[in-house]
C-alpha cells in the first residue's frame, strides 16, 4: 500500500474509532460550507474499516451522504441569504466570486458536480451556487447528483477494490492530468444524458 495512504489511514484510523460516525458526518458537512476539513480521506477510511468489519459499510455510506447534502444545502442557503454580508467582510474574494459565478453560469449542474473532486473549490462552490442566486430545483439535481457520484467514488469504491488500491493509485499518480482529462469526459457525458433525459420527461410533462 503506498506510503501515502497508509499514513491516512494510520492518522484517521483512531479518530473514527474513538468518535466513528458523528465525526464522519462533521466532517464531510462542514467541507459543503467553506470549512476546510478531511471529510474525503475519513470516507476512505472509513470504507476500509467497514471492508474489515470495524464499521457498517451501510451506515458509512448513508452519514456520508446525509452529511454532503446537509451540509452542501447549509453552504447554499447561506450564499442566497449572506452571499452579500462574506462579500463586504472580505470573507469571500471578489475574484474568487466571479470564478464561481463564470464556471455556474457556463457549466450549470456539471460545475456542481466535478466541483465535489476539486480541493478549494468544493469547499466555496455551494456557497457559490446561492451567491450566485442558482435556481433551488437545479441546486437539488446537482446536489443530488455530486452526493451520489462523490459517496459511491470514495465510500463504495474502496470497499470495491481494496486489494488494487496499490496499483490504482500509483497509476493515477503517474498519469493524473490525463486520468482527471477521462473522469470529466466521462462525467460529463453522463451528466449530458441525464439532463437530456429530464428535459425529455419535463417536456412531455
Amino acid at each position: 500500500m503506498p506510503e501515502a495512504l497508509q499514513h491516512i489511514i494510520t492518522e484517521l484510523t483512531p479518530w473514527l474509532q474513538e468518535y466513528g460516525y458523528f465525526l464522519l458526518f462533521v466532517a464531510i458537512a462542514v467541507e459543503g460550507f467553506g470549512i476546510p476539513a478531511p471529510g474525503q480521506s475519513l470516507l476512505i477510511v472509513a470504507s476500509l474499516l467497514a471492508a474489515t468489519g470495524q464499521m457498517s459499510l451501510p451506515l458509512v455510506l448513508i452519514v456520508a451522504a446525509c452529511g454532503a447534502l446537509s451540509g452542501n444545502s447549509l453552504g447554499y442557503f447561506i450564499g442566497w441569504r449572506f452571499g452579500d454580508v462574506l462579500l463586504k467582510k472580505g470573507w469571500i474574494k471578489p475574484q474568487l466570486e466571479d470564478k464561481i459565478h463564470s464556471v455556474i453560469s457556463q457549466y450549470g449542474i456539471a460545475a456542481l458536480v466535478l466541483s465535489r473532486f476539486v480541493e478549494g473549490l468544493k469547499q466555496f462552490m455551494f456557497i457559490g451556487c446561492g451567491l450566485a442566486k442558482m435556481p433551488l430545483k437545479q441546486f437539488i439535481i446537482g446536489n443530488s447528483l455530486a452526493t451520489s457520484i462523490w459517496v459511491t467514488l470514495f465510500g463504495l469504491g474502496p470497499v470495491l477494490i481494496r486489494d488494487q488500491i496499490a496499483p490504482i493509485l500509483a497509476f493515477y499518480h503517474q498519469h493524473k492530468y490525463p486520468a482527471w482529462a477521462i473522469i470529466s469526459l466521462l462525467l460529463a457525458a453522463l451528466l449530458v444524458f441525464i439532463w437530456r433525459k429530464w428535459q425529455l420527461k419535463s417536456d412531455s410533462k
